[in-house]
């Protein structure tokens, strides 16, 4: 199944977005090798390159919800690490397992992969979406305060 980014995804309107629909093509391409058939070194391509951009994806977004004081960081923070633990096994797997298994763990890490990304986008990112405004609201009102002559 191929995932389609949607308006009602988006958390910030910007690099989070952003960030969000290129995770979204990486797993689309790890699921379309995995249909047609992965090797073991296309998955371990796919794998690292996942493994490497959510990891730089969930820093800039753990950033951002310490800037914005979200609540809910802590929680947040450990279904990253959740996530990044389960990328290590599937990696393990893939390079210890015999060649007829390839195309049962490319399965269901694509599988895995599609449902952890939406429920995580839909469930735990979306609910960033009001302090990330909020934040940007409080940027907003900063920038109107420079436009004020101080000497006037």
């Amino acid at each position: 199944m191929v995932i389609h980014w949607r308006d009602k995804m988006s958390v910030d309107g910007g690099v989070i977005d952003n960030d969000h629909k290129h995770l979204v093509e990486i797993i689309n391409r790890f699921e379309k090798f995995a249909a047609d058939g992965l090797s073991r070194d296309e998955g371990m391509e796919i794998l690292y390159a996942l493994k490497f951009y959510t990891s730089t994806h969930f820093k800039r977004e753990e950033g951002m919800q310490l800037r914005a004081n979200y609540p809910h960081y802590e929680d947040h923070k450990r279904e990253h690490e959740a996530l990044l633990a389960k990328l290590d096994a599937i990696i393990a797997e893939l390079q210890a397992g015999p060649d007829k298994a390839l195309d049962e763990v490319a399965k269901h890490t694509a599988a895995l992969l599609q449902h952890w990304l939406m429920d995580h986008v839909l469930n735990s990112d979306l609910k960033m979406k009001p302090f990330v405004a909020a934040m940007r609201e409080d940027a907003d009102a900063l920038e109107d305060l420079g436009a004020i002559d101080p000497q006037a």
